[in-house]
């Protein structure tokens, strides 16, 4: 009998995580670069932040585009939804009975038509799709039930935010980053 020289399948797992790491960052480098160049061509800035109905909640962990909610425990299956990009004000808030932090932002004109036209048709539906996601840089900040339509173009990033992650998130969004 010979014995097994085959390499161990630690050995070559190893190899494969590598080539698959590095294609995934080069698919987001992929998808990043040419966003932010159609943006500059144009003479715009990056898109502050998202907001995107909910359409699926399955439980974690999550697979393909669906995001993580801030607990990590659900993944939220997410539509297009709205691009915000003009905050008229961003502002580090007392989070209202959470005893929490927040973010309370007020969004420029064209935003806020959109965001009130979104937040009533959400409005309409039944659960899970009664959800709205913020999404700031890839990650869901919050994802909670729209119980009407939202017309006065002002709203709060609410989550378990400290002061500073508070403080910083409005400074972000209201500089426009």
């Amino acid at each position: 009998m010979t014995p097994d020289t085959s390499p161990s399948r630690s050995r070559r797992v190893r190899p494969l995580v590598v080539v698959i790491a590095s294609l995934a960052a080069l698919a987001a480098v992929a998808v990043v670069i040419p966003i932010a160049l159609q943006y500059a061509n144009r003479g715009e800035s990056l898109p502050l932040f998202r907001l995107q109905p909910v359409l699926a909640v399955a439980a974690a962990p999550c697979a393909g585009t669906d995001l993580p909610d801030p607990g990590g425990t659900e993944c939220l299956r997410l539509a297009n939804g709205v691009t915000v990009k003009e905050v008229a004000a961003a502002e580090a808030v007392q989070g209202q009975g959470t005893g929490g932090w927040a973010v309370e932002v007020a969004l420029g004109p064209d935003d806020a038509a959109a965001f009130a036209e979104m937040t009533r048709k959400i409005a309409a539906e039944s659960g899970p799709r009664n959800r709205l996601a913020v999404v700031v840089d890839g990650e869901v900040l919050s994802a909670p039930v729209v119980g009407e339509a939202i017309t006065g173009g002002r709203m709060q990033i609410a989550g378990s935010f400290t002061r500073e992650e508070a403080a910083d998130l409005a400074r972000r969004l209201g500089e426009g980053r």
